[in-house]
């Protein structure tokens, strides 16, 4: 048979100017391989700065709260030190014998505690009776006689404990403790950046690591007490110690790499970070953030903070006082700018090491996209050429790399072979498609034939389960102990699921098949269907420990199938318990609308549904993403089924919710249902709500 051959301009569709395709698959592929190395390559930048960072910063973070342990061992070595010094002179034969007159040279005694006070770098080593008068004190100008009782340092030693910890010391009781004290923990405020705002401009108390203990006559009774302590204003053997044990004095920039503080409040008081003159930054304070983290909540603080003139990773902890009340902090810090130098190299050294990547990368996707599109461009001259009336061009097969460019040529040539005969190829594929749809015709029909017998035949050996369940629950076979009746309620549960599931499935199969029985009559809706419903789930109603409330009026008359709407209503009041709040109300409500409408609600409280997922209540197997629901049993099918048996009935369903309040079903039946509707299926797709939402 002759082909009648058309001009190639016969056959060409006419294109729009603006619908011209402007791109070439090699400059596509060169595109698409360009932004994909680009964009690996900038993802690559970021992970590697981001990482670069946290192994960096992070560690040296790390390192730093590492480092405030070991400053606090070296905080409570100190005050460990004071409290042996302390003890030692608490046994004394020398201490025994001032506390109870023993002494005949009083000056000769104290000569030997100052010296012993001296020699071990106390700042206060005193002596106390059992009443809490001073006998002896061993700074100038040794005053004694007055009463120390109330400090609670003092009240447990003499209680016959041991007691030590950092305490607050009044400016007036450095004044009578020894010469020069009060000047040492005297300070003027500095102002510093990013500190609190204070109204205060000199600090006058005093901050000291201190300890006391009791000394016993022969019965072991408390005859006295000694106390001694270390002032910590201007102390910076501290600090100096503790830097030299962490940091090694090591310098970055001419700058000290680490530094340590101890603050009494939110101000230094002892600390080696330095002002811009090279001087100590004592009386500059902390920064606001940390002394809020530390000071008012009483929480350490670590991560970065601004020190005097510096960016520093930093562990503050607060330092308490032996009632536990915070009254100020202990820092240690390391210079930011040495890691964010460190990591600056190594971001440039990855970042230069990716250019390189990426430009070799590019140069490599440029020479793939030109020989991969060489295939392509070849297919494209020939198909020019079959446009242009060649019926006899094809495509020559060589040996392609790509078996997918092979097998491109392989259909084209086919395909060209084939236009002559696509009459006959679309006659056999409409008959294997007319083929298939009659398989699968007979393949739903062989699962709902299916699903209808295995869900009837259950029907009758779950009948037999219940009624065995409830004569054993009864006590009809012996008395059964609360522990079994919780088993049998928990299997009689599983059995109404199972009866339910039954029920839905055999619905589901009339539906599906159009055999949904439907003999219309007129009845009182209250008394045929509500009432017996009520009674029903009124089982369910008392283990949820909810009320139900009905105000639909006794002589309302519906048109339509009673067993139906039973339902419908045993499904919406199912629904109403099973995910009502427990303790709620269920309220069935109706009204007659002006249409003739018989409209009924069927309202509960509880965890509501969510906008998105409204429109898929009514769909086969729907069951909603909310986990608290998800967690309730159930087949999915029970509204699938309500929707339509409203719809054979003329009616329309919708739900309207609030989440996280309450849930509302709405149907509405005619007074009067048409005819046709008895006798046909729905025809509105099962699973859509009929009222706009």
């Amino acid at each position: 048979m002759e082909r009648k051959k058309q001009a190639p301009e016969a056959l060409a569709r006419p294109v729009r100017p603006w619908a011209r395709p402007f791109l070439s698959v090699r400059w596509t592929l060169f595109t698409v391989l360009a932004l994909l190395t680009l964009g690996g390559g900038g993802m690559s930048i970021f992970l590697g700065y981001n990482l670069t960072s946290e192994a960096v910063i992070g560690e040296a973070q790390r390192r730093v709260e590492l480092d405030i342990m070991s400053a606090w061992a070296s905080y409570r070595h100190e005050l460990d030190r004071v409290s042996l010094v302390v003890k030692l002179v608490s046994q004394t034969q020398k201490t025994h014998d001032l506390l109870t007159r023993n002494v005949v040279d009083r000056d000769w005694a104290r000569s030997r505690v100052e010296d012993f006070r001296r020699q071990y770098g106390l700042d206060v080593l005193t002596i106390v009776s059992p009443d809490g008068k001073i006998v002896l004190r061993t700074r100038f100008p040794y005053r004694s006689g007055d009463n120390v009782y109330s400090d609670p340092v003092v009240q447990r030693a003499l209680k016959g404990q041991s007691s030590a910890g950092t305490v607050l010391i009044p400016a007036e009781v450095l004044d009578i403790e020894g010469q020069f004290l009060r000047d040492q923990a005297f300070m003027e405020f500095k102002e510093t950046p990013m500190a609190a705002q204070t109204n205060k401009t000199v600090e006058t108390d005093g901050m000291m690591l201190k300890a006391a203990e009791p000394v016993f006559d022969s019965s072991n009774h408390v005859i006295g007490l000694v106390y001694g302590g270390v002032l910590l204003n201007r102390n910076y053997s501290i600090p100096d110690g503790i830097r030299e044990t962490i940091f090694k004095n090591e310098k970055y920039k001419g700058k000290t790499l680490g530094t340590v503080t101890i603050f009494q409040g939110d101000l230094r008081i002892a600390t080696n970070v330095l002002n811009q003159n090279g001087t100590r930054a004592i009386g500059t304070r902390v920064s606001k953030i940390v002394r809020d983290q530390t000071l008012e909540n009483g929480l350490p603080y670590y991560d970065r903070a601004f020190v005097v003139n510096d960016w520093y990773l930093t562990a503050y902890d607060p330092i308490r006082d032996p009632d536990d009340r915070v009254i100020g902090i202990l820092y240690v810090g390391i210079l930011e700018q040495k890691f964010i130098d460190y990591k600056t190299k190594l971001t440039q050294s990855f970042v230069g090491l990716m250019g390189i990547g990426v430009l070799i990368a590019l140069v490599v996707a440029l020479s793939f996209a030109v020989w991969l599109s060489a295939p392509i461009k070849r297919l494209t001259m020939v198909a020019h050429e079959l446009s242009d009336g060649n019926f006899k061009a094809r495509v020559h097969l060589g040996r392609e790399m790509f078996k997918e460019i092979r097998r491109l040529n392989l259909t084209f040539n086919q395909m060209a072979d084939t236009v002559v005969h696509r009459g006959d190829e679309l006659a056999r594929m409409n008959a294997q498609l007319e083929r298939s749809n009659q398989e699968l015709t007979q393949l739903n029909e062989n699962y709902m034939d299916m699903l209808q017998f295995v869900t009837h035949e259950l029907k009758s050996p779950l009948a037999s389960t219940t009624f065995s369940l409830a004569a054993i629950k009864h006590g009809y076979f012996g008395a059964v102990s609360p522990e079994q009746l919780k088993v049998i309620d928990s299997v009689e549960k599983n059995v109404e699921y199972l009866n339910e599931m039954i029920l839905n499935y055999l619905n589901l199969a009339r539906i599906e098949r159009g055999e949904l029985d439907f003999t219309p009559e007129r009845f009182a809706i209250r008394t045929e269907v509500i009432d017996p419903m009520l009674e029903q789930v009124r089982r369910q109603l008392e283990a949820a420990d909810m009320t139900l409330e009905c105000d639909v009026p006794s002589g309302v008359q519906v048109e339509g199938e009673a067993t139906l709407l039973k339902i419908v209503i045993d499904n919406l009041l199912s629904n109403a318990i099973k995910y009502g709040k427990k303790g709620s109300k269920v309220t069935i409500h109706y009204e007659l609308r002006k249409d003739g409408m018989h409209r009924f609600r069927v309202h509960n409280e509880g965890r509501g549904i969510p906008e998105e997922d409204i429109r898929k209540l009514f769909k086969k197997f729907s069951r909603l993403a909310v986990s608290e629901l998800r967690a309730k049993k159930g087949t999915g099918l029970g509204l699938f089924i309500t929707h339509a048996i409203i719809q054979k009935h003329g009616g329309r369903i919708w739900v309207e919710s609030k989440e996280g309040d309450w849930t509302e079903f709405v149907f509405e039946l005619p007074p009067k249902m048409p005819k046709h509707l008895a006798t046909e299926t729905p025809t509105l797709e099962v699973g859509e709500a009929t009222e706009p939402l």
